[in-house]
């Protein structure tokens, strides 16, 4: 007989998304008291603005995309998902997200150009009206969430970020049903898991219908009260919830071990057929970064250190350098992230965050024509201004983006430029 803890060991990494996603859909949509609400279930709440170090509710945000947030509520019928047209050059895309974490699709330049459209989502009963959609995606869960990216060229650009936002509309076209209730208090799964880790697992699966694969994972789901209504039952025996509370941690640690095997951000997000059932990848890119773009949209790469294999820290500073004609190929932009320990960004005089394509024309280049970021806690000579991203004078973290990377990126013949600690 499996014990408690093991039980709950392996439970974590197949868990740990949705009790992720489980406090943003909480914070965003169901809790209006929440400090991160934006709006109820089956509309659009814009962010007009760049994320800043005050957004806390998702680690690894980028700071290239005003961002637009739906959170679909499918138990009733379908919704219709309008896309506006936009210029050639801009990049905007609607990326669809279960409660898995998987990605369901994508409305992008890379999947249909740039002139927008109709596309219906419907859930997992796949019932509703019939109408004329320009594609048709299904979603295994009730819930769906949206997330619109819409590159912001400079800051005054903003308005036409603006106008092309408002033009995203949600039409829902089945029979409306009572917001969600009952939730238990969102869990921070990057702190040591406890009882409320299962509780939260439990009040997602009655949006989740049981999939074929998940056959053997619902069982141990269910050993443990969760998907039943009955873990805190379960828990209520002091030596199971001992076990419980070992098993949550040993199986957090396992999610951590992988984050630290991780290279690239193409091995994390993706479809339920790209990741084929690999639930500990799944949980360290939730871990990692959560809601983060499949490959053929985006590769991102977070540095694990210098180019010793150091890990970064503000009492040093650092250089990055591409050589003339070197930066990144990409059909959109590219941007490199600077972020605290906590994986938030970093507040700075500047209020600079990142460097990459929307700096590009301002930024000092090399003698050679090359291009130098320098990364660094102290304010550099005036002429370096414009290169440095303000790092804080502890531990931070860098990611380098980049959205619609060419094949060179993708099949590895380009990579990024190590970053090197300077005296």
């Amino acid at each position: 007989m499996t014990s408690a803890q093991d039980l709950a060991r392996r439970c974590v990494p197949p868990s740990l998304p949705t009790v992720d996603l489980h406090r943003i859909l909480v914070g965003f949509a169901l809790d209006p008291a929440s400090p991160e609400y934006r709006a109820p279930l089956n509309h659009v709440h814009h962010s007009r603005d760049l994320a800043d170090p005050q957004d806390r509710s998702v680690v690894n945000l980028n700071v290239d995309t005003p961002y637009s947030y739906a959170w679909l509520d499918l138990r009733g019928g379908p919704v219709l998902l309008t896309m506006p047209a936009h210029e050639p050059d801009r990049y905007m895309s609607a990326q669809l997200v279960d409660l898995y974490t998987h990605i369901v699709g994508y409305v992008s330049p890379r999947t249909g150009g740039t002139a927008g459209g109709a596309f219906l989502v419907r859930g997992p009963s796949k019932a509703g009206p019939a109408v004329d959609a320009d594609e048709v995606f299904d979603c295994p869960t009730d819930l769906c969430l949206v997330l619109v990216r819409t590159q912001l060229f400079d800051d005054a650009d903003l308005p036409n970020v603006a106008r092309l936002q408002d033009e995203v509309t949600l039409e829902p076209l089945g029979f409306p049903r009572p917001a969600p209730t009952g939730w238990p208090a969102p869990v921070d799964v990057r702190a040591p898991l406890d009882a409320g880790f299962l509780e939260a697992m439990d009040w997602m699966l009655q949006f989740m219908p049981r999939l074929p694969e998940d056959t053997n994972i619902r069982a141990d789901l269910a050993e443990l009260g969760c998907g039943t209504g009955q873990v805190a039952d379960l828990l209520s025996v002091l030596d199971v919830a001992a076990q419980v509370r070992t098993g949550l941690e040993q199986g957090r640690q396992d999610v951590l071990a992988r984050c630290a095997t991780v290279r690239s951000s193409a091995e994390l997000f993706g479809s339920r057929e790209m990741l084929s059932g690999d639930d500990l990848t799944r949980a360290a890119g939730a871990y990692l970064g959560i809601l983060g773009n499949a490959a053929e949209e985006y590769l991102g790469v977070g540095y694990h250190g210098d180019s010793h294999g150091r890990p970064f820290d503000g009492q040093h500073g650092y250089t990055i350098r591409f050589a003339p004609d070197g930066l990144p190929p990409v059909d959109a932009f590219w941007s490199i992230t600077l972020y605290d320990a906590g994986q938030h960004l970093y507040a700075n005089e500047l209020s600079r965050y990142s460097l990459g394509t929307r700096q590009l024309p301002g930024m000092l280049r090399d003698p050679d024509g090359g291009l130098t970021v320098h990364v660094q806690h102290d304010r550099p000579s005036p002429q370096l201004l414009a290169n440095w991203l303000p790092a804080p004078q502890a531990p931070f973290g860098l990611t380098f983006r980049t959205y619609l990377p060419r094949d060179a990126i993708r099949d590895g013949s380009w990579t990024a430029p190590p970053v090197t600690r300077t005296p």
